[in-house]
């Protein structure tokens, strides 16, 4: 029964450091972009390291290269003190609290080169742990020492994480705060178990070191994913509102150049390797679209407009249409004034003396008017019957 336990343990401990390194993979393009996240990404990345070098086949594959296991040991210590040490110092600057940094880095640099010392200056020792009998290797001290940082460390990171996750209104932000804590609580009783183990030395409590540790990797990837997913959802939402205004955009960028940033380039392109942040791309052809409008509604006639009110013409024999309703007649109207327009500017007829006024909505805000374009971008690629509507039909829509 204690090897089963000990065998899904270390499934545990496997997936937890397998989270971390993915997540520490997914969180790096976001960390070239911030330079606050680019602490937490070393930090779960020194971690990551740590807890890789605790697994048997990657402890053993570096020993073949050094030939000296207790180097890997002092290594694998080492990272995990550095870790804690990158973490508090994260959580101290983001939340603003705490000794300043200089201090912390002074003090950091002290107990990891306490740490080296005390493992230099012991006995004569071939690994740095601590068995199932006898003394720990290589000192007791130097076990104190190392528990007491990570301890002091991860005690601190909880309580400051942990409140700071329950002020504000719930929240990508207050559950990753919150999760962070919670992996971070499990990393303190890997270290009061290790603390326990050099007292009891019972049989059991390797297993559970190696579960604390997995839940440890698995909550902390956990924290760093979330952000992560929600990049990814903002990040798919702009290129569906990139695509839907695709044609329309190309389209009004062929009829007036001059009102585009940059020139048009494959859609694949646009979407693996864009040129900036998509949520300013979606801004900037917002715009240009607004500002190809504007120059197009003086080849509308003053008399061809289509007002929201209208009913529209009917569908050729045999098509079944729904009518469209609400906002969509005014993105209707507007995209069929858009193909008009745009045919006689490209057809190189001259603007109308007295131009007609586009239908459009009131828009508050810039999502409004990315929902309004996006369905007038909707429409202009549906087909668009062959004749316009009787100008007697229409009515001039209010200023």
């Amino acid at each position: 029964m204690r090897t089963d336990l000990t065998g899904a343990a270390r499934l545990v401990e496997d997936a937890g450091t397998a989270a971390v390194w993915i997540a520490v993979l997914l969180r790096i393009p976001a960390a070239r972009r911030d330079r606050r996240q680019r602490g937490l990404c070393l930090a779960v990345a020194a971690a990551a390291a740590a807890m890789a070098l605790r697994l048997g086949p990657v402890a053993k594959a570096i020993d073949l290269l050094t030939g000296d296991p207790r180097a890997t040991q002092l290594a694998m210590h080492l990272l995990g003190a550095l870790s804690a040490i990158v973490v508090l110092d994260f959580v101290l600057t983001v939340t603003g609290g705490g000794p300043p940094r200089p201090w912390l880095h002074i003090g950091g640099v002290f107990c990891l080169l306490t740490l080296l010392a005390l493992d230099v200056s012991a006995p004569a020792h071939s690994q740095d742990v601590i068995g199932p009998h006898g003394a720990p290797e290589p000192s007791l001290v130097f076990w104190l020492t190392l528990v007491s940082m990570h301890l002091a460390a991860d005690g601190t990171c909880v309580v400051v994480c942990w409140r700071y996750s329950l002020r504000g209104n719930a929240g990508p932000s207050r559950t990753s705060l919150a999760l962070f804590s919670i992996g971070t609580a499990f990393a303190g009783l890997f270290w009061i178990a290790d603390l326990l183990y050099i007292q009891v030395r019972s049989p059991w409590i390797p297993a559970c070191l190696c579960v604390t540790m997995g839940l440890h990797g698995l909550l902390r990837a956990a924290s760093i994913v979330v952000p992560t997913l929600l990049d990814a959802r903002r990040a798919a939402a702009d290129i569906k509102v990139l695509r839907r205004l695709a044609p329309l955009w190309r389209d009004l960028i062929d009829a007036v150049p001059s009102v585009a940033l940059y020139a048009p380039r494959h859609p694949l392109l646009e979407t693996l390797w864009p040129r900036g942040p998509r949520d300013l791309m979606v801004y900037r052809q917002i715009v240009e679209i607004r500002d190809a409008i504007l120059v197009l509604r003086a080849y509308v006639p003053e008399d061809g407009l289509v007002p929201p009110g209208d009913r529209e013409t009917p569908a050729p024999r045999g098509a079944r249409r729904p009518l469209p309703s609400g906002g969509d007649r005014e993105a209707v109207a507007v995209a069929r004034m858009l193909h008009t327009a745009r045919r006689a500017k490209l057809a190189g007829r001259p603007p109308h003396r007295h131009s007609g006024r586009l239908p459009q909505p009131s828009c508050a805000d810039v999502a409004a008017e990315t929902d309004f374009l996006t369905r007038v971008a909707d429409a202009y690629r549906r087909p668009v019957p062959p004749h316009p509507l009787p100008a007697q039909a229409a009515s001039r829509p209010a200023a």
